[in-house]
């Protein structure tokens, strides 16, 4: 058996240490240095398209494409809880192992930036592996996981995906292949994930922000699980819709084990700090909304406020602004940069509002200082980081370097 690792970054490093440790033959190449069509299975970095054209080599010769989910859970057979949507993710993880850390040995890994592979190297003995599932890792993936947690879709990632529906079918990989014995815990409120759950074998568990007769759901800021008082809603959580759609989808995961009782889940809750960048309060006029990469991320931001200016931009993935059609009453002025910026210009304009284009968010940054008069300014990119950054953390970190600058040393 020769297995060929393809595409080289942080996914398959992890799938590297992992085959060595199983003693595996492999190859580990770029798409352009692959020579020869000769192997039982190729793992595709989850950046890949199955579009490719090497890919499509591979799949016309009957060669079977593997995900680094799929390939972990072969080779160290274990508990896996796997989340995806498109927004929330991170914060879902988070929240999920730590809560869990109150009774079990818990790790949070894969797109979070620790990949899978690593993660069941470095951890083999842990009793939850926690894995945030990109639409990218679940395109080919065949996994049958303990528990999926399906959060929300919206249109995303459009320049991978060919078309809307191929991306709801990558989605749907988290679930369409488990078994009775197995449980898919997801949103009530999305039409999508509706439609999706009616394909699963798997034990359904719903959660809800709106409709009290999901298992898990909110009423009067206060968390029910099965008609059971859990938790009443408190900072950094109270008022923030996202967060706590994320918590209920982790509140209805973590419900599932006897061990977890609910005076366990309000005490872990107190300790738990939001993720990095995701609505990061530099004072109480500034935020760092650095992770947003799509209009639904933008548009759960702009909702915690009264009003806001917003700085925005960055590499477009075929996002469609229409989205923030019914929220542009609470945008005072936008300040557009990046690769996107005559696209977010367009818009704006097209919807009387009033938008200022700049080369760099330090440009943007600085005009919006000048003009806020004491109302939020919500830098929330809206778009991908890669025009200008290697990723959203990188840009998250620039603007708080811009913050010291410009807010903190004045």
């Amino acid at each position: 058996m020769k297995i060929l690792v393809l595409g080289k970054g942080i996914a398959n490093d992890g799938m590297v240490l992992l085959l060595e440790q199983k003693e595996l033959e492999f190859d580990y190449l770029n798409p352009e240095e692959v020579a020869h069509f000769d192997y039982t299975y190729v793992i595709k970095a989850p950046g890949i398209p199955l579009s490719d054209r090497i890919i499509q080599g591979f799949i016309k010769k009957g060669i079977r494409i593997l995900s680094d989910i799929e390939v972990a859970m072969l080779l160290h057979p274990g508990f896996y809880i796997g989340v995806t949507g498109s927004n929330g993710k991170t914060t879902t993880v988070s929240l999920i192992c730590h809560l869990l850390k109150s009774g079990y040995d818990a790790v949070a890994c894969g797109n979070i930036g620790y990949s899978i592979g690593k993660a069941v190297v470095e951890h083999p003995n842990a009793q939850i592996y926690v894995v945030e599932l990109s639409s990218f890792q679940l395109e080919c993936a065949q996994i049958d996981l303990n528990i999926s947690v399906l959060l929300n879709i919206h249109p995303c990632h459009l320049d991978h995906h060919a078309t809307f529906a191929d991306y709801i079918g990558s989605k749907s990989n988290i679930c369409i292949h488990q078994t009775p014995q197995h449980c898919a815990v997801y949103c009530d409120d999305d039409p999508h994930i509706q439609t999706i759950i009616r394909h699963t074998e798997a034990k359904k568990s719903s959660f809800s922000a709106d409709k009290s007769h999901a298992k898990c759901c909110l009423h009067q800021d206060v968390i029910y699980y099965e008609n059971k008082r859990i938790f009443k809603l408190t900072e950094p959580f109270k008022g923030k819709k996202h967060l706590i759609e994320d918590l209920l989808a982790a509140i209805g995961v973590v419900s599932l084990f006897a061990k977890i009782k609910p005076s366990m889940i309000r005490k872990q809750l107190k300790s738990f700090e939001p993720i990095d960048y995701r609505m990061m309060p530099m004072n109480p006029y500034i935020y760092n909304d650095a992770k947003s990469t799509n209009p639904y991320s933008t548009i759960a931001a702009i909702e915690c406020f009264q009003s806001v200016f917003l700085i925005c931009g960055g590499y477009d993935r075929k996002e469609n602004l229409e989205s923030l059609n019914d929220h542009l009453y609470k945008i005072k002025k936008v300040y557009a940069y990046g690769q996107t910026k005559d696209k977010i210009y367009q818009y704006m304009r097209k919807h009387d509002k009033e938008c200022c284009v700049f080369q760099t968010v330090e440009e943007a940054f600085c005009q919006a200082l000048k003009e806020r008069q004491n109302e939020v300014v919500l830098y929330s990119p809206m778009f991908a980081s890669f025009d200008q950054f290697e990723n959203y953390m990188a840009r998250g970190k620039y603007f708080n370097t811009l913050f010291q600058k410009y807010v903190s040393s004045k």
